[in-house]
């Protein structure tokens, strides 16, 4: 199959100016949104074409240990972003949930080796994309885990709180409001899930598709990386909510105040 046809820069250029239409919209509804708009496009082209420029030095490189560290880099900025969405202090729970995103993320590229041999599963070209595609696919399942477990612990406190003092432990003092954060943070993927391939086509096996790769290629990589996804979204939804949980929590069985950026700021 031939492989994918080249995109003028000029083309795509004027193909941006397609968002004068939502920007007219919001506008119309006075949502003022525009500037962050602006503000999120312009920091997409220039991230994307940053990482055009230094995935193309990486994989010709394809060094071991310089992947490794990119793959940390990756999981240090998903774990501050999931942190800054949920509204949690970076400085306060870094320090438990980035060890957890890190072991998380290596079993599971790790798990790769089921189906991929260690020479290709290891080469840049594969362990980076593949990790990319893992977190950023985590990030919404996490944000809302995180968020939805300490909005409602926060509101709903005397009612953790009566679970300690009748004799519940920590684990099962917070598992109500752990069911809950993961159902609403599992719930929509499983949705996606389910209507995979009739809704719409997945952003894998488009790419594959697009880049030359049969349809029956593109199927097996597309199902192998939700196995992964779905895999890694359920495990650091509970992990990173339990783990973080045991510092969220005084001595008395009380929400710690200055845990969330609305107190703190850092």
């Amino acid at each position: 199959m031939n492989a994918a046809v080249s995109i003028s820069l000029p083309s795509l250029g004027v193909f941006f100016l397609l968002l004068i239409i939502p920007a007219m919209l919001f506008r119309y509804m006075n949502l003022r949104l525009n500037r962050q708009l602006v503000i999120a496009f312009v920091r997409m082209v220039l991230q994307l074409s940053l990482v055009a420029v230094y995935l193309e030095y990486i994989f010709k490189l394809d060094n071991m240990a310089v992947n490794i560290f990119w793959i940390l880099l990756m999981v240090l900025v998903a774990n501050a972003a999931i942190l800054k969405q949920s509204g949690l202090s970076f400085r306060r729970f870094f320090v438990v949930t980035y060890p957890c995103y890190a072991l998380l993320a290596f079993c599971i590229l790790g798990s790769f080796l089921i189906v991929l041999d260690a020479g290709t599963l290891f080469s840049a070209r594969y362990l980076i994309p593949l990790a990319g595609m893992i977190f950023g696919n985590i990030l919404r399942t996490n944000v809302v885990a995180l968020d939805r477990f300490y909005s409602q612990v926060n509101r709903r406190d005397a009612e953790y709180i009566a679970y300690v003092s009748m004799g519940a432990t920590h684990a099962e003092a917070i598992k109500p409001f752990l069911r809950e954060a993961c159902k609403a943070a599992l719930g929509p993927q499983i949705a996606s899930v389910s209507t995979m391939g009739l809704v719409a086509l997945p952003g894998m096996m488009t790419g594959q598709i697009l880049g030359g790769s049969s349809p029956a290629v593109a199927i097996t990589y597309q199902l192998m990386i939700m196995v992964a996804i779905f895999l890694t979204s359920s495990l650091s939804t509970f992990l990173s909510v339990v783990v973080s949980s045991r510092s969220a929590f005084d001595g008395y069985g009380r929400i710690k105040k200055e845990m969330f950026l609305t107190k703190d700021k850092s």
